[in-house]
């Protein structure tokens, strides 16, 4: 298969607000036969089950406590979950498809290396960790951040996607930011139906890139089945923000300290930071834990909505560690 040398085409314009400001770019990577039905299929089929997540969602957008776990049985075959989620209300997430794919890698290293050669203001960006992501009709993807940079190349479907304004403690709570950097909680963040006079709202379609400052918040809105590819960055300038968050996470908020500056430049900010490292490194600083992945849901084609309900709860695949997975292999071999 030959992968397009670049599917990005974009006017100076855009290139020069890229992370800057949130815009919807054009692309031409929809066309790949990647993102067919026969190619997600025969992908899904030998994807690493450790690696591949599957949740389902209420649709008040406020309430994000209604994301749940999904379990995919292991003999799950890729039409199945494709036949699954085109009836659902769920979201699947193949992580680390650059580690999985080599196709994908080549595509997702030649977008990097595009933007990077067209994009001063990012610094020599590295790419990090890429999803593909494949959601349901009606799905949605509430009210969050990331910690890392990311954006979205849109492949097929329609989605309605809003992006809110980056590091505004109005609408993002600085304990929350503090925690995701932390990785001390999930991406999900607080929401108000007023929030959306702050954001730029679009449609996307196949070939629509959505792309947002380090930081912004967004959330998601399927109108059918949807294919996209998320991937994510760092520069120096994120690590240098990840540090900062972590030093007031760890050290200024444990003093007590309400206040808590992020600037990430100057004699404080560096002063702070060093001391994070130091005593992170002499005595690591202990991370609550996330939350709990139990569900008692798993995914099911024939079902009217794609899913049934498990007599006890079970620990989804993605979840279980790599010691259950090499034992759950010993035990097919031995039948």
């Amino acid at each position: 298969m030959t992968l397009l040398s670049t599917g990005i085409d974009w006017t100076r314009e855009q290139y020069e607000n890229f992370g800057v400001k949130p815009q919807v770019t054009s692309h031409s990577y929809h066309r790949l036969p990647l993102f067919g039905d026969n190619a997600l299929i025969e992908l899904l089929d030998a994807y690493p089950r450790k690696n591949l997540q599957a949740h389902t969602m209420g649709k008040d957008p406020c309430k994000y406590q209604d994301w749940v776990q999904v379990n995919i049985a292991p003999e799950t075959t890729g039409e199945e979950i494709l036949r699954a989620v085109s009836k659902g209300q769920m979201w699947v997430n193949l992580t680390h498809i650059e580690q999985h794919n080599d196709e994908y890698a080549k595509l997702i290293n030649g977008m990097y290396d595009h933007l990077d050669d067209h994009c001063p203001q990012l610094n020599d960006p590295e790419s990090t960790h890429s999803a593909l992501l494949i959601s349901s009709p009606g799905a949605q993807v509430y009210y969050h951040l990331d910690a890392e940079p990311n954006m979205l190349w849109h492949m097929r479907g329609q989605k309605h996607i809003w992006m809110y304004p980056a590091m505004d403690m109005n609408i993002t709570p600085q304990d929350f930011l503090e925690d995701i950097f932390a990785g001390e909680i999930d991406e999900d963040l607080p929401y108000k139906h007023e929030y959306d006079e702050l954001a730029l709202h679009a449609l996307l379609n196949p070939g629509d890139a959505a792309s947002w400052p380090h930081n912004a918040p967004h959330r998601i809105q399927n109108v059918d089945l949807n294919v996209s590819l998320a991937t994510s960055y760092a520069t120096t300038d994120t690590y240098r923000r990840q540090y900062v968050q972590l030093a007031n996470r760890f050290l200024l908020r444990g003093l007590g300290i309400k206040n808590r500056s992020m600037k990430e430049s100057g004699f404080r900010a560096a002063t702070k930071v060093l001391a994070y490292r130091i005593i992170n490194k002499l005595r690591p600083f202990k991370r609550r834990a996330v939350a709990n992945y139990l569900t008692n849901l798993e995914l099911d084609p024939d079902s009217p909505n794609g899913l049934r309900t498990l007599a006890e709860d079970t620990l989804p695949a993605y979840a279980r560690s790599a010691e259950d997975f090499q034992l759950e292999a010993l035990d097919q071999k031995a039948a």
